[in-house]
C-alpha cells in the first residue's frame, strides 16, 4: 500500500512541475513580447522627436544654409554633404544602439535631404537601423516630410 502512495505522489509532483514550466513558458512569451513593444515604442518615440526637432529647425529657419547652421548647432553629431544636381544638402545624424546620439558606430541614423524647390524648402527625412558599414538592415521607423515657403532674400 505505502507503495502505491509514494507512485501517485510522484505523478503529482510531476504534473504538478508540468503545469508549472507551462505556465512559466507563457510568462517567458508574454515578457518577451512586452520587451520588443517597449524596445519599438523607444525607437518610434525617439525618431519621432529627433524628426520633429529637425523639421522644427528647417521651417525656422528660411533658408537652407540657415538651416544647415541652425542644425549643426544643436546637432554637433550632424554629417551634412551637398546635393549634386538640387540645390540642397543631404543630411545624416548617427544614434547609437540606446538611441542616444553618437559620433562612434551607430545602430540607426536618421538622414534627410533639405532642398528648394519652387520658392519652398522641402525636407524629407527617414529613421531606420543601421549595420556596422552606414547600410540599412530594416524597415524605416518613422518618415517625415516637410515643405515650408521661403523667407525673402533681398531684405
Amino acid at each position: 500500500m505505502k507503495k502505491r502512495e509514494s507512485f501517485l505522489f510522484l505523478i503529482e509532483l510531476m504534473i504538478s512541475i508540468l503545469i508549472f514550466f507551462g505556465i512559466a513558458a507563457i510568462c517567458l512569451l508574454v515578457f518577451s513580447k512586452a520587451h520588443r513593444m517597449n524596445r519599438s515604442s523607444q525607437e518610434l518615440n525617439t525618431a519621432s522627436r529627433a524628426e520633429a526637432n529637425v523639421a522644427e529647425l528647417v521651417i525656422s529657419a528660411g533658408s537652407i544654409p540657415e538651416a544647415e547652421e541652425r542644425i549643426k548647432e544643436v546637432c554637433p553629431e550632424a554629417e551634412f554633404s551637398d546635393l549634386r544636381e538640387d540645390k540642397g544638402v543631404s543630411l545624416v545624424i548617427p544614434y547609437d544602439s540606446s538611441l542616444k546620439l553618437t559620433k562612434k558606430r551607430a545602430a540607426y541614423q536618421l538622414t534627410a535631404v533639405i532642398r528648394e524647390e519652387s520658392g519652398m524648402i522641402h525636407a524629407d527625412m527617414h529613421f531606420y537601423p543601421v549595420d556596422e558599414k552606414g547600410q540599412r538592415t530594416g524597415e524605416s521607423v518613422y518618415d517625415l516630410a516637410t515643405r515650408n515657403v521661403m523667407q525673402d532674400t533681398e531684405e
